[in-house]
């Protein structure tokens, strides 16, 4: 009886000491951790995770691609999940039976967008599911629409169309496929504020995009601190290696070398 007694005992002390450890990791605000993780390439976060024993978790498969060289945000996810268009599309005889056809579908499908503010859309990414089906649901007017707004960078797992506008616009897109079709007729609303796949990944709302050149990793809000950790001792090893090649080779020092100024 004792022995049992003793062992509960131990198995509630480690349970204690998980949750201590969970709450522990969790120690920035919002505002400082996305701060802190801005300062690391991709490359870098994923070796933490890697550190973690997180291998290959959070990596977006490599369709998800920016729309131009040069694109990189990180931000907390808000996530919008699209669904397949299950009636009938209607065939419009006048334009003004097409003008107000259009609109009722587009009020269906970018219902999401009310849920973005000013007051809100601070360091925010939107994501969002289209579930593999075609359609350009994202494009030129709709990154300008929430840009505006102050949306911090966007990730869709299906079409972005009105590519050379959306470049134009230096808008921060990164999608799975390029496409001139509209959404309309083909997707209509699923869901906002909860988990979607995205090319491959499980994205949940507060989880943590970063986009650069290179891709797409996701990373839970509550191992995000100790990723920075490991983060930091990557960039750090990697700015002291490639400062004495750069030396050996007669390059100036670039902003690569400075990132964690």
């Amino acid at each position: 009886m004792l022995s049992r007694d003793k062992k509960y005992i131990n198995k509630a002390t480690r349970v204690n000491y998980n949750i201590n450890k969970l709450e522990r990791k969790v120690t920035m605000t919002n505002q400082e951790l996305i701060k802190e993780l801005r300062k690391y390439r991709n490359a870098d976060l994923s070796d933490a995770m890697d550190a973690l024993g997180l291998v290959d978790k959070g990596t977006m498969d490599e369709k998800m691609k920016p729309l131009r060289p040069g694109i990189e945000f990180k931000g907390f996810a808000h996530t919008v999940k699209l669904l397949p268009k299950q009636d009938k599309v209607k065939a419009c005889e006048t334009i003004e039976e097409w003008r107000e056809e259009l609109g009722k579908g587009c009020n269906d499908i970018y219902s999401f967008v009310d849920t973005v503010t000013e007051e809100n859309a601070k360091d925010m990414v939107i994501a969002i599911d289209m579930g593999g089906i075609r359609g350009g649901v994202w494009g030129s007017e709709i990154s300008m629409n929430m840009m505006r707004r102050g949306v911090e960078g966007f990730i869709i797992d299906g079409g972005c169309r009105d590519s050379y506008e959306t470049n134009l616009q230096e808008a921060p897109v990164f999608c799975t496929r390029r496409t001139f079709t509209h959404a309309y007729g083909r997707v209509t609303a699923g869901s906002i504020g909860e988990p979607i796949d995205c090319a491959g990944v499980t994205v949940r709302p507060g989880d943590i995009i970063c986009a650069d050149d290179d891709g797409v990793l996701v990373i839970p809000r509550d191992v995000a601190e100790d990723v920075i950790k490991f983060a930091k001792m990557q960039l750090e090893d990697d700015i002291k290696t490639r400062s004495e090649h750069y030396e050996k080779l007669g390059f100036e020092p670039d902003e690569t070398l400075r990132r964690l100024d």
